[in-house]
C-alpha cells in the first residue's frame, strides 16, 4: 500500500478484503444470527459487565469474538487502505466481493474510542481497571505484568493511527471526539518514552519494535519529524546499528527491560537479525532520518540476507507476551523485511543505490 503496489497483486488484495469483511465481530449476517449477538444489547452488556464488541476485530477469526484495540485499529486501517484500490473497489461494485458499509467502520471507531484509557493510551482487551500494586498478588510463575491490562505503545499506536486515517476519509464523523482521542494518545506515547529515546516493546523483541510503534504513532498523530521525541528515538536506533549494517536484540531485552546489545550473536547473523533490522528501518524511514548512509547499510543488509527462494532466514524468537513468554512468529521474517524495503524505497528513492 505504501508503495502503491496493491493492484499489482489483485488476488492477494481481494483475499485480504474478504478476510477483513468476514472477521469483523458481530458485523456480518452470519454473526448476527448467532446466539452471541443477543448479548451485545446494552441491557445484557450491563448485566454481564461486557464491553462493546460489535465492530471490533479479534486476534484471529470472528469465532474468537473478543475485540482487541490494536487488532481493531489494524483491521480498520486495512479496510481504509484497500478502499484506495480500484481493483478491490471494482470487485465490490460488481458484487464479486462483499461491501463494508461506512456504518461498520463507524462501529470500529466506536470500539477504539471506548477502549481508550484514562492515561490516554490503549491496552489490549479491556480498559485499565486496577493498579500496578496488584502485581504483588500475581499467582503465575511464568507471566509478568498480567494482573491488569496496561496501556502499551503498540496498542496506542495502532488505535490512534487508525483514528487519524479514518478522519482523513470521514472527516465529519465524531470529529471532536477523534481529535481529542488522538491528542491524548499522542501525549501518552510521549510520556512513556524512555530517557534514552527508546520505547519498550511488550509484544515483540523489543526496543527496535517499540521504537517503530512510538515513532510512527507520534508522527501520524501530528508530531513533527524534527521534534525532540522523534530525534531522540532516531539517535537511539542509530547508536545500536551494528558494523554489518543490521540491528539485533533478543528475548532477554523483554525480560530484563534493557537493550540486549549482543542478543542475536547466537541466533542471528554476527549479532544482527532481519526482523530487528526491518523494525529499525521502518522507524528511521518514517522519521525521515537524514543519516542516509545508515539507512543504505541497513537496506543492503536485508538484501544480502534474502535467500535464493525469496524468503529470509528464520532466526531467533521475535515475539513475546507478558514479558516472559517467547513466541516464534514465522511470518515476521518475510513480512517486515518486505515492508521495510518498500518503505525505505518510497522514502529515499534512488539515493539508496548510490555509494556512500
Amino acid at each position: 500500500w505504501e508503495c502503491g503496489l496493491l493492484d499489482r497483486f489483485p488476488i492477494l488484495s481481494a483475499k485480504v478484503w474478504a478476510y477483513l469483511e468476514r472477521t469483523q465481530i458481530l458485523s456480518t449476517d452470519t454473526s448476527q444470527s448467532s446466539p452471541a449477538f443477543k448479548y451485545e444489547s446494552y441491557v445484557n452488556r450491563d448485566k454481564f459487565y461486557r464491553h462493546v464488541s460489535k465492530g471490533g476485530w479479534p486476534f484471529s477469526t470472528s469465532a474468537h469474538g473478543w475485540p482487541i484495540s490494536d487488532c481493531t485499529g489494524e483491521g480498520l486501517k486495512g479496510v481504509l487502505a484497500l478502499m484506495d484500490s480500484p481493483v478491490v473497489m471494482g470487485a465490490v461494485k460488481d458484487g464479486i466481493l462483499k461491501s463494508i458499509e461506512p456504518s461498520r467502520l463507524y462501529d470500529a471507531v466506536n470500539v477504539i474510542l471506548t477502549l481508550q484509557n484514562e492515561d490516554g493510551g490503549w491496552a489490549t482487551y479491556e480498559n485499565n481497571r486496577g493498579f500496578g500494586w496488584y502485581e504483588e498478588l500475581n499467582p503465575s510463575e511464568v507471566f509478568g505484568d498480567i494482573m491488569i491490562d496496561y496501556s502499551y505503545v503498540e496498542c496506542s499506536m495502532a488505535s490512534l493511527t487508525a483514528l487519524a486515517e479514518f478522519r482523513e476519509k470521514f472527516p465529519h464523523h465524531r470529529t471532536k471526539e477523534i481529535m481529542i482521542a488522538v491528542r491524548r494518545g499522542r501525549e501518552f506515547m510521549k510520556s512513556i518514552q524512555r530517557e534514552d529515546g527508546s520505547w519498550y516493546g511488550s509484544w515483540a523483541c523489543c526496543f527496535c519494535y517499540g521504537c517503530w510503534f512510538g515513532t510512527e504513532g507520534l508522527i501520524k498523530a501530528g508530531e513533527s519529524h524534527t521534534s525532540p521525541a522523534i530525534k531522540r528515538c532516531s539517535q537511539f536506533l542509530l547508536s545500536q546499528q551494528r558494523a554489518n549494517g543490521g540491528w539485533g536484540e533478543d528475548f532477554t531485552s523483554c525480560y530484563d527491560k534493557d537493550y540486549a546489545k549482543n542478543g542475536m550473536e547466537s541466533y542471528g547473523d554476527d549479532g544482527s537479525g532481519v526482523v530487528n533490522t526491518a523494525w529499525a528501518l521502518m522507524a528511521l524511514s518514517e522519521a525521515k532520518c537524514t543519516d542516509v548512509d545508515a539507512i543504505r547499510r541497513g537496506v543492503r543488509y536485508l538484501m544480502k540476507r534474502q535467500l535464493d527462494c525469496g524468503d529470509w532466514p528464520q532466526e531467533g524468537i521475535a515475539g513475546v507476551f507478558n514479558r516472559a513468554c517467547g513466541i516464534t512468529y514465522t511470518a515476521y521474517r518475510n513480512v517486515f523485511p518486505i515492508w521495510a524495503l518498500g518503505r525505505c524505497a518510497a522514502t529515499y528513492g534512488d539515493i539508496l543505490n548510490e555509494e556512500s
